[in-house]
């Protein structure tokens, strides 16, 4: 009887842990959704991408942004830019962000390797400067570094600011930023000391600037436009998901950031770029030629592209410990530059010029997942 007794109150505890954890995530869910609801709304009203097309109504077009944040407990604020509000365009082939950063997590910080090894080596600009160089990787050339307001050569000798009198047309980057969050571009000795005069302390590096190849500088020679090749490491085999063109305007500075007003241009396999150009929401749609040099984008080739995406794979093959990098990438006439290596990179700007990537980066996290 006893036994009897006691597998009875097993049996009720896992029924009642079962309907339990049912009851929380039900009204965790009711609890994002009405949270979210007012954005909901918003971003599915937003002004269209594409107002040459046919359109879904105010109805579907709520319900569906309803629908999709129940499912991922956050509106899609992209709704408009993926284009969701076309008559026939559905989302099933697009990756939620957090899904995204879901398996983002799982491939970069919860390996069985674990990446923190190598994480720190892209998130610090001098960092990956010295192992890029180490490793006979082509990088823009970190030639100082300020750490609380003291100056540094690459070998972290403290010395005099006096010896960079005669430098000229280079870059002041927060040693850890992300999305130009402060990048100056300085121009003479004097501009070095202003501009160090405002800002806190903290660590930064001097970079050189570099050349753009002449057809890229073609597109736009305000800014160095630069490649963003996602690379995948498989096995020992990193191979490209997928890839497009960041190109500055006007409005984005000396820097090429979609956060800033750049536009985020997909690319064929060939190299030649799609279509359109798409603005970060709030900052402007889509255009088909860039506003400044007037080139339709879908005329434009990018040189070398074949080039950068193996440059990039072999790069991945040093981050072993990374399993997926997005890596900024300019086209010099010597050939690809690496910028930058990113471990915490976006998936909206690279769906936004070539479409869905569902599918892609189911295979991307199995691949990665299953070498462990």
């Amino acid at each position: 009887m006893p036994e009897k007794i006691s597998k009875a109150i097993h049996i009720f505890e896992h029924y009642f842990i079962y309907v339990f954890s049912k009851t929380v995530s039900f009204v965790f869910s009711v609890f994002w959704t009405v949270l979210w609801l007012p954005m909901s709304i918003k971003y599915a009203l937003a002004a269209s991408y594409f107002p040459e097309e046919k359109h879904k109504n105010v109805i579907v077009r709520i319900s569906e942004n309803l629908v999709w944040t129940i499912r991922h407990q956050r509106a899609n604020k992209f709704y408009t830019l993926y284009g969701f509000d076309v008559t026939g365009k559905s989302s099933k082939e697009y990756v939620d962000e957090n899904e995204f950063w879901k398996g983002l997590n799982k491939l970069n910080y919860k390996s069985a390797s674990g990446g923190g090894s190598h994480i720190c080596l892209l998130r610090d600009k001098f960092l990956f400067y010295r192992f890029m160089t180490a490793n006979c990787q082509s990088v823009p050339k970190v030639f100082a570094v300020i750490k609380n307001g003291k100056l540094y050569d690459n070998f972290m000798n403290e010395t005099d600011y006096s010896v960079l009198r005669e430098r000229k047309n280079y870059f002041l980057k927060s040693i850890d930023g992300e999305c130009a969050s402060f990048v100056k571009h300085i121009h003479s000795y004097d501009d070095l000391l202003q501009t160090i005069s405002t800002v806190d302390n903290g660590m930064y590096i001097l970079q050189e600037a570099i050349s753009q190849s002449k057809e890229m500088d073609k597109l736009y020679s305000g800014a160095v436009n630069t490649l963003r090749i996602v690379t995948i490491y498989n096995n020992g085999n990193p191979y490209v998901m997928t890839s497009l063109l960041r190109v500055g305007t006007k409005s984005s500075g000396n820097v090429d950031n979609w956060a800033v007003g750049g536009l985020a241009v997909g690319i064929r396999e060939d190299g030649r770029l799609n279509k359109y150009g798409f603005y970060k929401p709030g900052l402007g749609l889509k255009s088909e030629i860039h506003p400044d040099s007037k080139i339709k984008f879908e005329d434009f080739v990018i040189p070398q592209y074949k080039k950068a995406l193996k440059a990039a794979c072999e790069a991945h093959k040093f981050f072993y410990n990374v399993g997926a990098i997005g890596w900024d990438v300019a086209i010099t006439d010597e050939g690809p530059v690496f910028i930058e290596g990113n471990d915490n990179f976006e998936i909206t700007l690279v769906q936004a010029g070539n479409g869905g990537l569902k599918e892609e980066w189911k295979k991307a996290c199995s691949a990665c997942i299953a070498k462990q």
